[in-house]
C-alpha cells in the first residue's frame, strides 16, 4: 500500500523535531551539570588561574646566651623563584635574567632546562625553581622591569644570621638550604622554632601581573631560646681547645665547662669545627657538623674511671682514704690473662696515695674487694651507660655492657674479669657530657644532676603575646653521702698539688681533678703511642662553682701533660668570668694574661688605653713626687674612667643586623627601637659604658 506524500512529510517533522528535544534535553542536561552540579570545581578551577596563595616564612626563633647576647637570629629577605613549565626559551630566559642577578647565564639555561625534562618524563610539573635567595637592594631594583616580561616571583624569604661566627657552633647547630636545622639545637628543636607561617593571597590578570594582595593569615614568630651557654667562656674554650689540639699533636678535642650545683652547660666546645654561616659547607666542614665529639662519641675514658672507683670503695664503707694497698712494685699477675702495670714501681700505699698517684692496680684491688655487683651500681650511680637528655641531636648512652644476661641470647655481657679492667676504665666508654656528669657528683655533694642547655624558652600566642614556655628539668638526685663527696674532692685536690695533674693549677683558686690516658684498640691491636687523653676537674674546691672536662683525642702525649693546661686556661677564664672570689695566693702559680674575648675593645684600643693608664700613672707619680718636695699633702687625681668600662661604639648608619653583631663581638648589651637604620644612641659613641648600663639605639626607616 502506497504511503501519501503528506503523510511521509509529516513523520520526517516528528522524527526531526524528537531529535532535537532530545538535543535540547541532553544540552540543557549538561549546561545543568556544568553550572549547576560542577560549579564549584570550575570556581576553583577560575580562582587558581587569577588567584594565587604564597606562604609567609615564619621568623625562626633567637638564640640567646645567658646574658642576652644573640647568638642566632632571623632577617626577612626576599628571594627570586620561576615556574620551570612556563619558561618557553631557556636560553633566551636566562640571557636576559642572568646578568641581572651576577648569575651565569649557562648554567641557569641547563638548570631549566633539566627541570622542565624531569617534569616532562614524569608527567607533571615540578613546581618553583629556587633562582638566587636572600636578594640585595640593588638585585631587586634590577628585577623590576624584568616582572612584566619573565615569568618570575619575587617571594619572601628569611635568612639566619650567626653574629658570633664559628663560637658555639656545635651547640646552636645551623641551617640547610630549605631553611631547616641540620645540626645542634637548630635540628634538635627544628619544629618549634620553624614559627607558624604564615598567607598571602594574590589576585592576578590575563598576564599573570598582580593587581592585588592581601594578608589572609599573618605568620608566627618560632619559640625563642634562651641557653646557660656564656660566650665569653664559649669563645675562650674553642681557642684553648685548638691550641691544645694543635700544640698536643692531636687528631680531635673537646671541652665542656658545666655548673656542678644545676647541670647548666656553659659551654660546649668541639674541634675540628665549622662555620654555621655556610649553607654549602666543604666537605671537611660536613663532617664536623654531624660529629659533636661531646655528646655523640664515647671513649675509654682511662684513669678518669678511677675517681669512680676510689669513691665506691669509701662510700660504701669497705676502705677509708688511709685504708693500705700493696701495688705489686707496678705488676699484678692476673690467673690465665695479662697482668696490670703501673706506670711506675709503686709499693705499699693507702687508698687516697692510689688515686693521687694513678695506680691502676689499687684500683683494680679496691674493684675486686667490693666485687662486680657494686661497681656496676656505682657506675650507674654516677651515669655512666645512661643519656643525660641534653637538647642535642643523637646524644649516644655510651658503652656499659650488662652485669647479667637479660635473655638467652644477651652475649654482651661483663666477663669475669671485667670488673678488674673497668676500675681504671677499660672494656667501657662515655662520652665528654658523660664525664662532666659524673665529676659534678664529687663537685656537688654527692647529688646527680641533669646537663641541659636550655635556661628559657618563649614563644608568641595568636593574640599576639609572649608567654614562657615550661622546661621539663629534672631535679638532682643523691647518689652518695656528702662526706664522700667532700673526701674526694681533698683528695683530687692533692692530683693537682703533688700527683700528675700538677699542669691544671688555676692561678688564684683552688681546684681538683684526674687524669686520663687511655691506650687505643683499633683493628685488633693496642696502638702504640697514642692515647685518649683527659683531664676532668673542679674549682674552687671548698664551694666548687665549675666543673671542667678536657677531651684530646689520638694524641702521643699524657692527660696530665696535654689536657691538664687546658683545663687551667678554661677554668681561669670561667672563674673570672663568673666572678667567683679567689681562695690563694698566685704565687705559686704564673698569672696569665686575659684572653681577647674577655676584653670589650679592639687590641689597637687596648694599647691606647695601656699607654693613657702609663702616662697617667707617671704624671700621678710626679704630683706625688712634687707634693712632697713642697712639703705638702699630694693631690687626690680623680679616678680614671678607663678603668670603669668600655668604650660605647659608634652605631649611627648601622642596620639592625649589623648592630647586634658589633654588640655581641664586643660583649656590649643593646637595646633595639624601631627598624631600619641607627639615628639615635644613648649613651653617645665615644662614652665609656658604666656597669649594669645599656646602650640603646633607636632606628628609623630611611627617608
Amino acid at each position: 500500500m502506497e504511503i501519501p506524500v503528506g503523510d511521509k512529510a509529516s513523520k520526517r517533522v516528528i522524527l526531526v523535531g524528537r531529535i532535537v528535544f532530545i538535543w535540547s534535553i541532553a544540552i540543557a542536561g549538561r549546561l545543568g551539570y556544568l553550572q549547576v552540579y560542577k560549579h564549584d570545581d570550575f570556581v576553583k578551577a577560575a580562582r587558581a588561574q587569577h588567584q594565587h596563595k604564597i606562604r609567609i616564612p615564619a621568623d625562626r626563633g633567637e638564640i640567646l646566651d645567658r646574658r642576652g647576647i644573640p647568638l642566632a637570629i632571623s632577617v626577612r629577605t626576599e628571594s627570586v623563584v620561576v615556574n620551570p613549565q612556563r619558561v618557553a626559551d631557556p636560553q633566551f630566559f636566562s640571557a636576559i635574567l642572568a646578568p641581572a642577578l651576577d648569575l651565569d647565564s649557562k648554567e641557569l639555561a641547563s638548570k631549566i632546562a633539566e627541570y622542565q625534562d624531569r617534569a616532562t618524563s614524569k608527567g607533571r610539573s615540578r613546581g618553583f625553581l629556587m633562582i638566587k635567595r636572600h636578594l640585595s637592594e640593588e638585585e631587586k631594583y634590577r628585577l623590576q622591569p624584568l616582572k612584566r616580561t619573565l615569568p618570575i616571583e619575587i617571594l619572601p624569604d628569611h635568612m639566619r644570621e650567626y653574629p658570633n661566627g664559628l663560637t658555639g657552633a656545635h651547640v646552636i647547630g645551623s641551617l640547610d638550604s630549605e631553611g631547616n636545622g641540620n645540626a645542634g639545637l637548630e635540628q634538635k628543636l627544628n619544629t618549634e622554632m620553624q614559627g607558624k607561617p604564615g598567607k598571602m593571597m594574590v589576585l592576578t590578570g590575563s598576564r599573570q601581573d598582580s593587581y592585588v594582595s592581601w594578608v589572609s593569615e599573618e605568620s608566627v614568630q618560632g619559640t625563642n631560646l634562651t641557653l646557660s651557654i656564656d660566650r665569653v667562656i664559649q669563645h675562650d674554650a674553642e681557642a684553648f681547645l685548638e691550641q691544645g689540639v694543635k700544640e698536643g699533636s692531636a687528631a680531635s678535642g673537646t671541652v665542656i665547662v658545666m655548673d656542678p650545683q644545676t647541670g647548666e652547660v656553659l659551654a660546649l666546645a668541639n674541634y675540628p669545627t665549622f662555620d654555621p654561616r655556610h649553607e654549602q659547607p666543604t666537605p671537611e666542614e660536613a663532617e664536623a657538623r654531624h660529629k659533636n665529639i661531646a655528646v655523640q662519641i664515647p671513649c675509654e675514658p682511662g684513669s678518669v674511671m678511677k675517681m669512680i672507683t676510689v669513691t665506691m670503695g669509701i662510700d660504701s664503707g669497705r676502705f677509708t682514704p688511709q685504708s693500705p694497698i700493696f701495688c705489686e712494685n707496678g705488676s699484678f699477675a692476673r690467673p690465665g690473662r695479662r697482668a696490670i702495670h703501673d706506670l711506675h714501681r709503686m709499693g705499699q700505699m693507702d687508698v687516697a696515695g692510689v688515686l693521687i698517684k694513678s695506680s691502676n692496680i689499687g684500683v683494680a684491688k679496691i674493684s675486686i674487694a667490693s666485687g662486680p655487683k657494686t661497681l656496676y651500681d656505682y657506675l650507674k650511680r654516677f651515669g655512666i651507660g645512661d643519656r643525660t637528655g641534653i637538647e642535642l641531636p643523637a646524644e649516644s648512652r655510651g658503652l656499659l655492657r650488662h652485669l647479667e644476661p637479660r635473655d638467652a641470647k644477651d652475649k654482651w655481657i661483663w666477663t669475669p674479669s671485667s670488673h678488674e679492667y673497668i676500675a681504671f676504665g677499660h672494656e667501657v666508654g662515655a662520652t665528654a657530657l658523660q664525664l662532666a656528669r659524673a665529676v659534678s657528683v664529687i663537685a656537688n655533694g654527692g647529688l646527680l644532676v641533669h646537663p641541659h642547655l636550655i635556661l628559657k624558652k618563649t614563644r608568641a600566642t595568636d593574640d599576639g603575646r609572649v608567654e614562657n614556655v615550661p622546661l621539663d628539668i629534672k631535679p638532682p638526685v643523691r647518689v652518695i653521702r656528702a662526706e664522700t663527696a667532700f673526701t674526694i674532692r681533698r683528695i683530687m685536690e692533692s692530683v693537682v698539688e703533688e700527683g700528675t695533674g700538677r699542669r691544671a693549677a688555676v692561678p688564684g683558686y683552688s681546684s681538683g681533678g684526674k687524669t686520663g690516658s687511655a691506650e687505643i684498640f683499633e683493628n685488633g691491636a693496642w696502638e702504640r703511642n697514642r692515647h685518649n687523653s683527659s683531664f676532668i676537674g673542679f674549682a674552687p674546691v671548698t664551694n666548687p662553682k665549675i666543673v671542667v672536662v678536657v677531651t684530646l683525642n689520638r694524641t702521643p702525649k699524657q692527660g696530665g701533660i696535654a689536657a691538664a693546661p687546658v683545663f687551667s686556661k678554661v677554668s681561669e677564664t670561667a672563674l673570672r668570668v663568673l666572678q667567683v672570689p679567689k681562695d690563694r695566693p698566685e704565687s705559686d702559680v704564673q698569672p696569665k694574661q686575659p684572653t681577647p674575648a674577655e676584653t670589650d675593645e679592639l687590641p689597637e684600643n687596648r694599647m691606647a688605653k695601656a699607654e693613657a693608664l702609663k702616662k697617667e700613672k707617671e704624671a700621678k707619680e710626679e704630683l706625688e713626687r712634687q707634693a712632697k718636695l713642697d712639703g705638702q699633702e699630694p693631690e687626690k687625681t680623680p679616678y680614671s674612667p678607663l678603668l670603669v668600662g668600655p668604650q660605647v661604639p659608634d652605631f649611627r648608619g648601622m642596620p639592625v643586623v649589623a648592630v647586634l653583631r658589633v654588640s655581641a663581638t664586643k660583649g656590649l648589651p643593646v637595646e633595639i627601637v624601631g627598624r631600619g637604620k641607627a639615628r639615635v644612641q644613648k649613651p653617645a659613641p665615644g662614652s665609656i659604658l658604666a656597669a649594669g648600663e645599656r646602650i640603646q639605639v633607636e632606628f628609623s626607616a630611611a627617608q
